[in-house]
């Protein structure tokens, strides 16, 4: 039985291919990876598909959607009328780059999740992430990248190189980043990267853990 949930079609709710493509592959993970009882924010929620997925099958997890742009609310709480999740916080406005982020009354947060953000964004946002990671997460938190990672000790594949140049054409601040840069910058904030499991279309699974 396939654990996607039944989501009937509404016209304020958004899609996109990518979303489609990925959510059970990443539901997977998550299931593994994410303790019962946990709050999550999601950064860059987008359309909202992810978030409704990961509420309907993990009922036990409060989840936090954000965007940095306010035109996504709409999509988002439709999604999350349409499938009932009472475990759907309101869409938080976040812009990831900035030192403070508008998580509001929330006490604890115990993983940050970023899906397909870090390669089509600048390289602030993925400081602000690893920042935010430091400073918002309890300790022994998750931090969870998913998407396209370049590697040292890794031949990057056709494909990615192909869809690297195509971002940086599109926006010379996009591009697929190092995961090897990222793990010492991570490492300077008090992140340590946990595992990386590989995933569909030569994207990543990645798992930093707050020390």
């Amino acid at each position: 039985m396939s654990s996607e949930p039944d989501l009937p079609d509404n016209l304020l709710c958004k899609k996109t291919q990518a979303a489609e493509s990925n959510k059970n592959a990443i539901l997977e993970v998550l299931k593994k990876e994410l303790s019962t009882n946990v709050t999550v924010l999601e950064i860059g929620s987008g359309t909202g598909q992810h978030a409704a997925t990961f509420c309907s099958c993990l009922p036990t997890i409060a989840w936090i959607p954000s965007d940095l742009n306010s035109d996504s609310f709409e999509s988002i709480t439709s999604w999350k009328k349409v499938v009932s999740a009472e475990n759907m916080e309101s869409p938080r406005l976040i812009d990831a780059a900035s030192p403070n982020w508008n998580i509001g009354n929330v006490n604890r947060i115990s993983a940050i999740v970023a899906i397909n953000v870090i390669h089509i964004s600048s390289f602030d946002v993925t400081l602000g992430i690893l920042n935010g990671a430091n400073k918002y997460l309890d300790k022994g938190g998750v931090l969870y990248f998913y998407g396209p990672f370049f590697q040292n000790n890794a031949e990057p594949t056709e494909s990615n190189k192909v869809f690297d140049q195509y971002l940086r054409n599109q926006n010379k601040y996009w591009g697929i980043r190092t995961l090897d840069e990222i793990e010492v910058l991570a490492r300077d904030r008090g992140l340590h990267l946990d595992k990386t499991i590989e995933m569909p279309k030569n994207n990543l699974s990645v798992i930093f853990q707050k020390n």
